[in-house]
């Protein structure tokens, strides 16, 4: 039976690995995402429209959404399928791949980096939950 690795691996590839997160930290930008954001460094990996996949860095998470670092332009105001290397909650050795998509809101170029903020369009709601839990749990 294929297991949430396996849907990360034939979309993506191999699993990113683990990097563990680091400390809350309210934001705001040009995403729209109303609640407060946690700072996360985690792995990531986007599908876009010409097939290509770029690795990508978690910057942020909130509830609602996603924000995205990468040294590759991802373009804003389309629907992406994105894979995020999500620690466990109590084993951040173990990664859950966490697949759906986000609707890009904005692409801004900080120097050599290029950042990128998505809003959640569809994601399986256990895997909703433990972005969430990690969002209550980095917000304290």
């Amino acid at each position: 039976m294929p297991t949430d690795q396996d849907d990360a691996d034939a979309l993506f590839g191999a699993a990113p690995g683990p990097t563990l997160p680091f400390a809350a930290k309210p934001g705001g930008g040009a995403d729209n995402r109303k609640e407060t954001r946690v700072r996360a460094n985690w792995q990531a990996r986007v599908l876009l429209p010409d097939q290509r996949i770029v690795q990508l860095q978690v910057h942020d998470l909130s509830e609602s959404g996603v924000g995205l670092v990468s040294e590759i332009g991802i373009p804003a105001h389309s629907v992406l399928q994105v894979a995020l290397a999500v620690p466990g909650l109590n084993d951040p050795s173990t990664i859950t791949a966490v697949i759906g998509t986000i609707r890009t809101t904005h692409m801004t170029v900080k120097g050599h980096e290029v950042h990128c903020g998505g809003m959640w369009v569809t994601i399986a709601p256990d895997q909703r939950e433990l972005v969430n839990q990690w969002v209550r749990r980095l917000r304290r």
